[in-house]
């Protein structure tokens, strides 16, 4: 089969990371070089800083009845729940359906792990499964390519620390429950200083409120900013008004892009709600 720099049937993460290795390899002949870009590569999966539109697998779909019965295909699934909202939501025979993996309580089979991009956006409780892209996807790869070099990608990925980052809620964007154990074991970061906590403002910056609330209102207007011009950007492209923007186009970066900073502007705006109000 072909090397997964040209394949489809993978995410996008996976064939940049491996382009980028093997040129990295062929030019500098430095195997240390590669490593270092691999493993910042591996930090930005752990830590959610890859787009989703690099995550995202999209296989093609063959109708119900070319699958055994309890097959265990991810696209089958996705159509399955798409059914049980929409008789008529159906994929064309030979459409590619998109899907994300995420992360599940421990055991859980992977193709209940299967989610839609679009669920992903709307539910803040589901978070993207790193270590699963990072060991089944990104990493057996290069363990192919570079395995001929005597090389042990795996012991790459061994050294990293597991830093596991998720996007900062705070009260109403809080979720009733935490839907997996992993949930529980996510570090909060204070968004003033960084530094850890488990109260959204670390102790120091809650006693030096002046500074809080002028780092706080400066990324607030930031965000409220960037939101905007895309909103602009998707309302000049589809045509609708600048609030009521209802495209679902997964092939647009803006798209996720504008999901983020949405995100981060609701999340940024409780905040200031919260603490400084």
């Amino acid at each position: 089969r072909r090397i997964e720099t040209i394949r489809r049937d993978g995410c996008p993460a996976v064939a940049k990371t491996l382009e980028r290795t093997l040129k990295l390899l062929f030019e500098s002949r430095d195997v240390s070089q590669c490593k270092s870009f691999v493993q910042r590569q591996c930090s930005k999966v752990l830590e959610g800083r890859v787009a989703m539109e690099d995550l995202l697998f999209a296989k093609e779909y063959r109708g119900r009845s070319s699958y055994q019965p309890g097959a265990c295909v991810p696209c089958l699934e996705i159509t399955k729940k798409l059914l049980a909202v929409d008789r008529r939501a159906e994929p064309l025979v030979k459409e590619r359906v998109p899907y994300v993996v995420v992360c599940g309580s421990p055991g859980q089979p992977l193709i209940q792990l299967v989610r839609r991009p679009q669920d992903v956006l709307n539910d803040a409780s589901l978070r993207l499964n790193a270590v699963y892209y990072i060991t089944k996807q990104i990493l057996p790869p290069l363990q192919r390519c570079l395995s001929l070099l005597g090389v042990n990608v795996f012991s790459w990925y061994e050294d990293l620390p597991r830093i596991i980052r998720t996007r900062a809620m705070y009260q109403q964007e809080q979720p009733a429950g935490k839907a997996s154990i992993s949930q529980y074991f996510t570090s909060l970061h204070c968004p003033v200083c960084h530094a850890l906590t488990h109260r959204g403002i670390c102790t120091d910056c809650r006693g030096n409120q002046q500074r809080t609330v002028a780092v706080l209102s400066e990324r607030l207007r930031s965000l409220e900013q960037k939101y905007s011009s895309l909103c602009q950007l998707c309302s000049s492209c589809s045509g609708e008004s600048l609030h009521e923007v209802n495209c679902i186009s997964l092939d647009c970066p803006v798209f996720f892009q504008r999901f983020q900073a949405k995100h981060e502007l609701a999340a940024n705006t409780s905040l200031r709600e919260t603490y400084l109000i």
